[in-house]
């Protein structure tokens, strides 16, 4: 499941569990939301840390064409997680959307908030 909250200036959105195409159009109302709050849009954190990955192929594809959609919206994502498939998605994401996106280990979330802030 998504959650989303600002802490500052920074949109910090945590992934939960397994994700289901079910959870794309609420996923989608929340991010859609939260980025409209802001007259500027913000950089996002992406906390993957609890984050076990979509439940099909075919939830992964709706995954990941909700981060294509929100990531054309905001400059900067970091992504923070602990799993090879998770920094490789990043890459991978990375030539569809605007945003600059780089990868952070979990010991890493001071780094990952200081270069979302430079």
């Amino acid at each position: 499941m998504l959650s989303a909250d600002y802490r500052g200036k920074i949109l910090v959105l945590k992934l939960v569990g397994e994700f289901h195409k079910e959870h794309v159009a609420e996923s989608d109302q929340l991010l859609d939301d939260k980025i409209d709050e802001r007259q500027v849009p913000p950089p996002i954190l992406l906390d993957l840390r609890r984050y076990e990955g979509a439940s099909s192929l075919s939830d992964a594809w709706h995954e990941l064409k909700l981060i294509t959609t929100h990531g054309d919206r905001v400059e900067k994502i970091a992504v923070v997680g602990s799993l090879d498939w998770q920094k490789l998605a990043t890459l991978l994401v990375s030539p569809f959307t605007r945003a600059k996106e780089r990868f952070f280990e979990p010991d890493e979330m001071q780094e990952a908030l200081e270069w979302l802030r430079d």
